[in-house]
């Protein structure tokens, strides 16, 4: 029985076998290499052309800032995982177990992933990727003046999506060093496939009202943090240690949903990708907070096979709802005694209280 011990948490195991100095440099300068630009132009030029594989974009752009992501069901995040040759070999060791899930031709990134995937359980995995295709779709159904907001830009799939299918872009993300990342992207993007799309990410959270976006979104779709299942660590993030799920659900995600209530026009949509986790009623909720800031629920969209870890271990239900809304009438948008979007922010905590609870 070996025991690892890392940055203050402890991990028992019996998959382990001593690395040298000379492999763990070798699998961590392996899982970290860069696909050369022109395998990643490649991979624009057929987005462009209506594909949907975007694992080179993923790893040239924002591949040293997902690892970063800890979740909350896992002791480590996959960084920490490289910073500990320890760890490493915890890891390295379950891919020599099966040959025929980690054939020998395979990539060490690869067979890497794949057992942070399949073996990460409690221990680290990375977090997830929205699929391009799932966006595809949304934009083509809910898209109504070419203009889109995603109100947590998360991994670049969101933005890759609406770049294919020349819809302007319209972001918020609070991690500093991944709006870099995705205006980069954007960049090379619009220069390799030679358009002139509108690429707009501020650096800040959704919370944040915008003025100059007011009514000019014909849809808001993004996928939040799930309270705290996910910590992104760069950045003014609206989960930190301490933050009680009623004080996300007041600070982060009602002035979230009133500032997108603001920012799309009459006919617009707001679709939410949300699930619940652990003891936290997520959908209930946001359902709640959407209807009771003027939103009418008028269907769903089933994100399939996307999965994302419990609290438990494990892993929740295969399928994610979407949740669909529309805008009421925006002559009623602000309620009686209110004058402005901002007073209707700040409300009242007690009244909020009572609401979520009735």
């Amino acid at each position: 029985m070996k025991i690892i011990k890392y940055n203050g948490q402890t991990l028992k195991t019996n998959h382990y076998i001593e690395m040298e100095d000379k492999e763990y440099y070798y699998l961590k300068n392996e899982y970290f290499k860069l696909p050369i630009f022109q395998e990643v132009k490649k991979q624009i030029l057929n987005i462009a052309n209506g594909g949907v594989k975007d694992d080179k974009i993923t790893n040239y752009y924002f591949l040293k800032l997902m690892v970063k992501t800890k979740l909350y069901s896992c002791k480590w995040s996959i960084e920490d995982v490289f910073n500990s040759k320890e760890l490493l070999s915890y890891f390295w060791v379950k891919t020599q177990l099966n040959s025929k899930v980690f054939l020998s031709k395979e990539s060490v990134k690869r067979k890497l992933d794949t057992t942070f995937r399949l073996g990460g359980k409690g221990v680290a995995k990375k977090p997830n990727k929205f699929p391009v295709k799932k966006v595809d779709e949304i934009l083509k159904k809910y898209n109504i003046n070419n203009n889109y907001y995603d109100f947590s830009c998360g991994w670049g799939t969101r933005l890759t999506s609406s770049l294919k299918n020349k819809v302007n872009y319209f972001g918020t993300e609070p991690n500093y060093l991944l709006t870099e990342k995705l205006i980069q992207f954007a960049n090379d993007y619009k220069e390799i496939t030679k358009q002139n799309t509108i690429v707009d990410i501020r650096t800040q959270g959704s919370e944040e009202f915008i003025p100059e976006w007011e009514n000019k979104m014909g849809v808001a779709f993004s996928s939040p943090p799930y309270y705290k299942l996910e910590d992104y660590k760069i950045g003014n993030q609206s989960y930190k240690e301490g933050v009680t799920y009623y004080q996300w659900l007041e600070n982060y995600l009602k002035p979230t949903i009133i500032n997108i209530y603001y920012y799309l026009v009459d006919d617009g949509y707001f679709l939410l990708n949300i699930n619940d986790f652990d003891e936290y009623k997520l959908v209930e909720d946001s359902i709640k907070i959407a209807e009771n800031n003027n939103f009418y629920l008028v269907g769903e969209e089933i994100l399939e096979g996307n999965k994302r870890c419990k609290s438990t271990n494990g892993f929740n239900d295969n399928s994610e709802k979407i949740l669909v809304f529309a805008k009421t009438n925006k002559n009623n948008n602000i309620p009686h005694g209110q004058t402005s979007i901002y007073d209707y922010i700040k409300g009242s905590d007690k009244e909020w209280e009572t609401t979520l609870k009735n």
